[in-house]
């Protein structure tokens, strides 16, 4: 029977015991691929995966799918730090939707510009309020500085809508009139003369 371990001949029970527990960690199955992708790693392992991705920010509080789409995001938005996109990137994963007005759309200050957060029906807190300003600082351009964070509130629902049509004909009746038949044909003329003189000779 071979024996794979690398302890020494002399080594005494305890240490074998305790080599041959150790190697049944070897037969624990983990997948690097999974724990390393943002939508396939345990959720009680996002934190640590979201460290090794330098997300900036980061709450337990937030939803599982929110954790993982700022996982998933965290290569793009450093890659485009101090970009519109980026900013996009921080704030929509929240389920929030912006608009970002420069100063030049605005005929302000120049290097200025303000953001317009949609916060549909979710409402916003003041915690949260300061979040987005902390996020947005994170990813704006170190040159720019944010003026103004206006709230939006949008709201939807359903519109029922109907329409109805009159349509109706007049519609009069006449006998029926024939309409004139003609006929045609061939029309051979004729005429004649019979003609008789009596002559009476008296003596």
């Amino acid at each position: 029977m071979s024996d794979s371990r690398l302890l020494p001949t002399g080594s005494s029970p305890l240490e074998v015991a305790a080599a041959k527990a150790c190697a049944e960690i070897e037969k624990t199955p983990v997948s690097i691929r999974e724990l390393w992708n943002p939508d396939t790693c345990p959720a009680n392992l996002l934190p640590w995966l979201a460290w090794s991705f330098s997300v900036d920010r980061w709450d337990d509080k937030w939803p599982e799918a929110t954790k993982r789409a700022v996982i998933r995001d965290a290569y793009f938005i450093h890659c485009h730090k101090g970009t519109i996109g980026a900013i996009r990137r921080v704030v929509e994963p929240l389920g929030y939707l912006i608009e970002v007005r420069e100063w030049w759309q605005l005929n302000e200050e120049p290097g200025t510009f303000r953001i317009v957060v949609g916060v549909l029906e979710q409402g916003i807190t003041e915690e949260m309020y300061q979040e987005l300003e902390r996020l947005v600082a994170d990813a704006k351009p170190a040159s720019r500085h944010l003026t103004g964070l206006a709230i939006s509130l949008s709201t939807t629902g359903n519109i029922f809508a109907g329409a109805g049509c009159y349509h109706g004909d007049v519609l009069t009746v006449y006998p029926y009139t024939p309409e004139a038949i003609i006929v045609g044909g061939d029309y051979f003329p004729a005429s004649a003369i019979h003609l008789i003189d009596n002559l009476r000779v008296n003596a």
